[in-house]
C-alpha cells in the first residue's frame, strides 16, 4: 500500500467499520486502547457534517443535497493533501471515483459481513422494522441520509444494494485492497490484526498484536460503552455495540426474510464463503 493519500475504511453499515477503527487506534497506541470518546477522531466518518465543517470553512447545513456531496468531496481532497502519513477515513457509500476526485488513495480496507447479520443490526441502528431493513439491503441504488434535517446530520450516502456495495469496493477500482470478513475477525482476531497492520504499514510486534486483540475484545468495548456512552450511538438506541456475534440472524430473521436476502445476494455471498 502506498504511504501517500487517504486509506478508505469502507463497509456497508453495521459490518464492523467502527470496530476496525478501534483496532487501528489501539495498534497506533502500542496496544493500549484509547477511550471511545477519542475514537470518533480516528478514521473520522467522512459522511458527517461535523467532519466536513472541520475541513471546509463552509457550513453544509443550508446547502442542497447535491451541493453537500460536492462539499464532502472537497473535504476529502483537503484531508488527503494535508496527510503526511497514514490517513484513514470511514465511508459507507459504495465505491465511486467522485467520492474523492483528484485525491490520492493509498489503499482500501473493506470490511464485509453476512447480510443476514447486518439486517437486524441495521434495523436497530436505524430504528426501522426488520422487513424494512431487509428491503433496504435489497434495494438497488439505495441512498441513506437524504433528509435535510436529522438528529445527527450527514450528507447523502449511496449504498446501493448489499451486493452492489460489495462489488463496487472489491472489483470497481484498481487501488490496493484488503478484504476483511467480520466473521474471520471474530474467529481469529490476532490474525486479522496482523493483516491490518501489514497492509497499513504499521510496524508492530506479536505482543502489541495480542494486547490489541485483548483490549478490543467486544465485551471490553461494550462495557466501556455501558459505562460512558458512545457518540455514534443513535437516538433511542440502547447500545451501539450490541452482540458481536456471527450467525445470530438464525434466531431473529424469519425464513422468508433470510430467503429474500439469499435470493438477492446469494451469488456474492457464496463467493465470500457464506452458506445458504
Amino acid at each position: 500500500m502506498s504511504s501517500h493519500g487517504i486509506t478508505w475504511l469502507a463497509s456497508y453499515p453495521k459490518s464492523g467499520n467502527t470496530w476496525t477503527r478501534i483496532i487501528l487506534a489501539t495498534l497506533a497506541a502500542g496496544g493500549r486502547r484509547p477511550p471511545l470518546s477519542e475514537i470518533v477522531r480516528y478514521g473520522a466518518n467522512a459522511g458527517t457534517f461535523a467532519w466536513i465543517r472541520s475541513m471546509v470553512d463552509i457550513p453544509p447545513d443550508d446547502l442542497l443535497l447535491g451541493e453537500r456531496r460536492l462539499l464532502r468531496a472537497e473535504a476529502v481532497r483537503l484531508h488527503a493533501a494535508a496527510a503526511s502519513g497514514f490517513a484513514p477515513l470511514k465511508v459507507h457509500d459504495r465505491y465511486d471515483d467522485r467520492l474523492a476526485p483528484g485525491a490520492p488513495v493509498a489503499g482500501i480496507v473493506y470490511i464485509v459481513r453476512d447480510p443476514r447479520d447486518v439486517a437486524p443490526s441495521f434495523a436497530d441502528h436505524s430504528n426501522v422494522t426488520l422487513d424494512r431493513a431487509v428491503a433496504m439491503l435489497n434495494t438497488p441504488d439505495y441512498t441513506m441520509s437524504t433528509g435535510t434535517k436529522a438528529w445527527r446530520p450527514q450528507v447523502p450516502q449511496t449504498l446501493g444494494s448489499w451486493s452492489q456495495h460489495v462489488r463496487s469496493w472489491t472489483a470497481g477500482h484498481d487501488h490496493p485492497l484488503l478484504i476483511l470478513r467480520y466473521e474471520d475477525m471474530l474467529a481469529d482476531p490476532c490474525a486479522a490484526i496482523e493483516r491490518i497492520a501489514d497492509f497499513t504499514g504499521m510496524s508492530v510486534n506479536r505482543a502489541c498484536v495480542e494486547a490489541t486483540a485483548q483490549a478490543c475484545a467486544f465485551g471490553a468495548i461494550r462495557a466501556e460503552e455501558d459505562a460512558h456512552g458512545f457518540a455514534e450511538r443513535t437516538q433511542g438506541q440502547r447500545r451501539f455495540f450490541r452482540q458481536g456475534r456471527s450467525g445470530a440472524w438464525r434466531g431473529v430473521l424469519s425464513d422468508d426474510q433470510a430467503a429474500a436476502l439469499w435470493r438477492h445476494h446469494g451469488d456474492v455471498m457464496g463467493s465470500l464463503g457464506y452458506a445458504p
